[in-house]
């Protein structure tokens, strides 16, 4: 019994690493389009705001407000699912990015979404380590 507990508590604590290498930079230095904006990303076939990019999403409420003007909010997917499945997950992402701001005080007559799917990608390899950089909203001014 001693050794299944030590081998379960090993395999979480290689989880856990895992998953907080893999986390760890998918936004701390991506920008959309070099204007201040950092992209946010999503887990698989999802459109929820995941707590480790909120932060992302504060400070791009905190750049349009400093610098008015308009921004499009574009939402991406991986190339999994079919195309029309893609561009409603994609809308979907970039409305709930766009919800985001709107309820930190950005004001909504300048920012619109679109979706282009699996459309745009910026990584083409076929295997997690690329996807979760296709999951993305993007953010353009």
């Amino acid at each position: 019994m001693k050794q299944f507990i030590k081998i379960a508590l090993l395999s979480l604590v290689v989880l856990v690493s895992s998953v907080n290498c893999q986390n760890g930079k998918r936004a701390s230095d991506s920008t959309s389009g070099g204007s201040g904006l950092r992209s946010v990303y999503f887990d698989y076939d999802q459109s929820f705001i995941r707590n480790d990019q909120t932060s992302a999403l504060q400070g791009n409420a905190s750049y349009l407000k400093s610098h008015g003007g308009s921004a499009t909010i574009e939402g991406h997917c991986d190339e999994r699912g079919t195309n029309e499945y893609n561009l409603a997950l994609g809308q979907r992402r970039s409305d709930a990015a766009r919800n985001y701001l709107m309820n930190l005080g950005v004001s909504s007559t300048g920012v619109r979404t679109v979706s282009y799917g699996e459309e745009k990608p910026v990584c083409s390899e076929n295997d997690e380590s690329c996807w979760w950089k296709n999951r993305r909203a993007d953010f353009r001014r």
